[in-house]
């Protein structure tokens, strides 16, 4: 894995640095050869209707959000607005993530782990009521979003980081399957499931 990552970013030189600096120099060839990259294949473009289908379904699981171009090499910051109306719906993504408190309402989360054990988190500013300011998200933990409404703000911003090159691949659980493993919070799952 790490190989082929360093093999699509890399520049090769088959000469000595006395060569390629002699050809920089002179622009005549004394028979380097530079070896770069394969030009990345192009993604299929989405039709506007399949566009719009996608734009709806992501909304059930980030409502209102914007992604930052950002100064962080390697990332990109996204900003999550929801409200009583608009959770984000249970989901994971197939690398970890950190999410922190930014403003407005305290955030719960409901995150259900791979080894079958089930959290809730309150991100926000208040210890007295156990609100922490962030907290980390394994690969493969399914989580749901909801506003605690307890400041009377009514919304909750918190944020997360995108890597760069991820494909933006959402995974949702099977609603019967995570209702086997964790019977004790069927309210939540219901509550948080995609709709069929």
């Amino acid at each position: 894995m790490i190989l082929s990552q360093i093999a699509e970013k890399a520049i090769g030189y088959s000469s000595s640095i006395n060569a390629a600096f002699k050809e920089l120099l002179t622009g005549k060839s004394y028979g380097a050869e530079t070896q770069g990259p394969a030009a990345p294949e192009a993604k299929p473009q989405l039709t506007h209707e399949q566009k719009a289908k996608q734009d709806k379904i992501m909304q059930q699981f980030y409502p209102n959000y914007m992604v930052d171009s950002g100064i962080r090499p390697g990332s990109h910051p996204m900003y999550l607005t929801i409200d009583k109306d608009h959770p984000s719906l249970l989901h994971t993504v197939q690398y970890g993530q950190s999410w922190m408190y930014s403003i407005g309402d305290a955030a719960i989360v409901h995150r259900f782990t791979q080894n079958g054990k089930y959290y809730k988190v309150r991100l926000g500013l208040d210890k007295n009521k156990d609100e922490v300011h962030g907290f980390y998200a394994d690969p493969g933990t399914f989580i749901a979003i909801e506003t605690a409404e307890n400041n009377g703000v009514g919304f909750s911003q918190i944020s997360t980081e995108l890597p760069d090159g991820n494909d933006g691949a959402i995974y949702v659980p099977r609603k019967d399957k995570l209702l086997q493993l964790f019977p004790a919070q069927r309210d939540i799952i219901e509550r948080f499931s995609v709709k069929e």
